[in-house]
């Protein structure tokens, strides 16, 4: 069980001052929702709106928030206020803010842009090498994947950062940018976006406020069906895993059989990962985070002892700081 944690607190730097004082004079609740893959990070600051008033921040200050217990904080991240919304009576501002995984928030914007162009990368270490370079990002890709083939693809007024989410998609990865570097990693591996281990979290029930586990009984795809092109015999071949129907047909071919059976594989895998989902509630911990892994211990049987993290949302208010989970089993 974790130790008594200290008084939480905060830190919070708006280009490049410290408002941390000026914020906590006003402060009534702050909340970070950190999700799994490209989703974009988000920070929502509420505050008390009572004269003097508080001068607006602009649209685009970048906000760095740091999230713990005194006497240290961890580092949550870049935001960059794109939305403010004023109300009363009481009088309060909200301040909403998205996560910019990057150095430098111009950055995101950049991988944002929609482009139309042919690409004909031999293997996905190339294409994620090719697009990190004219980002001056670090490209970093998952053992077992780097030399995966690629087929010819179109990128049709469509944005680097859509690409690289559907083509990580296709081969089960997830597609992160954050510290100045570009990864592709297995879902669940539990890496960070630099390509670090994340640690395994072991939560027992005297851990967790409330928990919640999904079943799901619906039906589901048992097999998954993909061709891919043998261009010594001229033909399609098809590639395939799983037994029984209903079965789930892959649209677009595969330039090599193994890029066939990891693209099966992945399909198969997500359609699996739906049917048990975990929610819990649990006191603040800032080194809980998305695409971090879980271990529950003491639990009743029948539950999946480990979980991926879908998604962290950290509040702090005048009640605490509580932290609500969401996972996917790993199994």
């Amino acid at each position: 069980m974790q130790p008594k944690p200290h008084k939480p607190t905060f830190r919070i730097v708006a280009n490049g001052d410290d408002i941390t004082a000026a914020i906590r004079e006003r402060f009534v609740s702050l909340t970070i929702t950190d999700e799994a893959g490209m989703q974009s990070d988000a920070l929502t600051l509420t505050l008390a709106d009572t004269p003097p008033h508080i001068k607006l921040p602009p649209t685009g200050a970048e906000l760095r928030v740091w999230l713990g217990y005194e006497p240290s904080v961890r580092f949550m991240g870049l935001f960059v206020v794109d939305g403010i919304t004023l109300s009363g009576p009481p009088g309060v501002m909200k301040i909403t803010a998205s996560g910019a995984p990057f150095e430098k928030s111009n950055t995101y914007t950049e991988l944002q842009t929609r482009r139309t162009r042919s690409w004909t990368p031999r293997t996905v270490g190339d294409l994620v090498r090719t697009v990190a370079a004219e980002h001056g990002l670090n490209p970093a890709v998952a053992e077992g994947v780097a030399d995966l083939a690629l087929p010819h693809l179109d990128q049709v007024d469509e944005s680097d950062i859509n690409l690289l989410t559907r083509i990580a998609a296709d081969l089960g990865l997830v597609a992160k940018v954050g510290g100045g570097s570009l990864v592709l990693v297995k879902r669940g591996e539990g890496k960070t976006a630099s390509g670090k281990d994340l640690p395994m979290i072991t939560l027992t029930p005297r851990d967790v406020s409330r928990w919640s586990v999904s079943i799901s009984g619906r039906v589901n795809y048992r097999r998954v069906v993909a061709t891919w092109r043998d261009v010594g015999a001229a033909q399609d071949m098809e590639e395939s895993v799983g037994e029984g129907e209903p079965s789930f047909r892959i649209r677009h071919a595969f330039p090599t059989q193994e890029s066939a059976k990891q693209a099966v594989r992945a399909k198969l895998e997500s359609f699996q990962r739906g049917k048990r989902t975990l929610s819990l509630t649990l006191p603040g911990r800032p080194d809980l985070c998305a695409e971090g892994r879980l271990e529950l211990a003491g639990f009743r049987s029948g539950l999946a002892e480990t979980w991926g993290v879908s998604k962290a949302e950290h509040r702090l208010d005048g009640s605490g700081y509580l932290l609500e989970v969401e996972g996917e089993v790993m199994d």
